[in-house]
Order: C-alpha cells, then structure tokens, then sequence
C-alpha cells in the first residue's frame, strides 16, 4: 500500500501539470472500487471544474476544484495515479480517468479495487479526513505529545506508529524502518517509551520519511509514481524485506514476525526487548 512517501511524491509529480486546468470529460469503468460515489455523482460534480488545489492528509489525496467541490482519492493497496495525453489510457484495470484541457488525462488504475474515488459537494468535509491523526512533520508533533497520546496503552509500539488515527501515513515498511533506526524492538508497548525514546522515534521518522520523499518513494510491488516510475528507496531499506540476511549495523539475522496480520522485521540484537 502506498504511504506517506509514495502519496506525496506522487502529489508533487501532478501538481505542475493539473494545477490551473479544467476537467473536461469522465471516463468511468465497468467494476467499482471499493468506496466510490455513484457515477451521477461524479458526473454532476467534476466535469467543467478547474483544479485550483492539490492537498495531502496522510495517505488521501484532495483536488480541490472551482465551486467548493472536494474530489478525495485514496490509492488502497494497488492504486496507480498515471498522467498521460490524449484520449482515455487503453490500460487495464482502469476505474476512473479525468480527461483535461490542453490533451492530458489522468488515470486511476487499481488491480484489486480497494482505492477510493470520493466526490464532494461545495461545503461538505471529506468525511474519512475525520479519522486522519497528526501530520509526522507537524509541529504539533513534539517528543512530549507522543508520550502522552501512547499514556496507558499497552499495544505495540509498531502497531502504534501505524494508527492513522494517531499519526498520519505511516504504514508497515516505514514503521519497520523507523524502529530500526530508532534501535527499540516493534513489540515494546507503546506506553511504556521514555521521553528520550520519543525524541529518537520522531527524528527518525521524519528522517525516513523525508529521505524517501527524496528518492521517489519505495517501490515493492506494484507503486509507481505519476509518470509511470518506480521509487528508489527500497534500495536503502535496513529491516524490511531482509529476512535472515544480516543486519548491517551489527551482523545478526534480520528475523519477521507477525504483527497484527502484517510482517514485522526487526533485528534482535539492535531492537532487544527491554
């Protein structure tokens, strides 16, 4: 799935290109994904708008267009977002294209349909932003306000970094990495990290995360960016992906385990269990 990295690189490839131009025409596919507003909707709605805005809320993208309209995407585990010219892509497994002034089209392409395609009416919030935590590179992020939103909690640590409704889009390679970086192991509970761990798990993960954004994002299977590309920072990653290969900070086998349904690596000896 997409995180942070990959949402934001893709935001900044299309923005040069969208910003400014008005939507023409939809193109709609047969198979629905899994949320999507009614195809009148989206008819109603987004043909004639101008694109005056591109925003990113964690792993969601906002257009925002003339007249208040809010059109909300979510790329779920295999959404593409592929900018092009011309007519109507002849790709597979396209759901939605937004054909724009001046030849260029955008398309939504998702293999296992579990992305997003909402549409808004002037004046009306995107309702799944209510579930969006705190921007990582917010200030509002500080050491001391993750201590006190992890107070009491018992669940991993790993799966903490993961609420969204915490903090916004970070997702399983990035968390992997972070708590590497941060040398604490992915099952320590959340509440139990002092202060001086907070301060490590926050300059890491803005590290990462930036560090990402500057190489493309992380491609493992299926992301590429607006032009069709993959990312280069999974040639960087540490943890995720490297079991039993050694650790190249100290030379143990990175181990997986399991963790809320979703592969967890780690090395055993940086990221001991207290």
């Amino acid at each position: 799935m997409p995180e942070l990295p990959e949402v934001e690189v893709i935001l900044r490839g299309l923005a040069p290109s969208l910003l400014g131009r008005r939507i023409l025409r939809l193109v709609i596919g047969e198979k629905r994904l899994r949320r999507e507003s009614p195809p009148e909707e989206l008819q109603e709605w987004l043909p004639g708008r101008a694109i005056f805005g591109l925003e990113r809320r964690g792993k969601y993208l906002l257009f925002r267009l003339e007249g208040g309209v809010t059109l909300l995407l979510h790329l779920g585990m295999t959404g593409r977002l592929l900018l092009g010219s011309g007519p109507s892509p002849p790709l597979p497994h396209v759901h939605l294209v937004l054909e724009m002034e001046g030849g260029l089209a955008l398309a939504f392409q998702d293999v296992r349909r579990f992305g997003q395609a909402l549409v808004f009416p002037p004046g009306v919030e995107p309702a799944p932003l209510s579930q969006v935590g705190r921007e990582p590179f917010s200030r509002e992020v500080t050491p001391e306000w993750l201590a006190e939103a992890a107070r009491g909690r018992s669940r991993t640590l790993k799966n903490f970094l993961m609420d969204g409704r915490v903090l916004a889009g970070i997702g399983n390679i990035y968390a992997c990495e972070i708590l590497f970086a941060a040398r604490l192991h992915p099952a320590a509970p959340a509440g139990r990290l002092s202060l001086g761990d907070w301060t490590r798990v926050l300059k890491e993960t803005r590290r990462i995360l930036n560090a990402a954004i500057a190489k493309g994002g992380t491609t493992v299977s299926d992301y590429l960016n607006s032009r069709g590309e993959t990312g280069l920072f999974q040639l960087e990653l540490l943890v995720y992906g490297r079991e039993g290969e050694p650790c190249r900070r100290c030379g143990q086998a990175v181990v997986r385990v399991s963790q809320g349904g979703r592969s967890t690596f780690f090395c055993p000896k940086c990221q001991k269990e207290r």
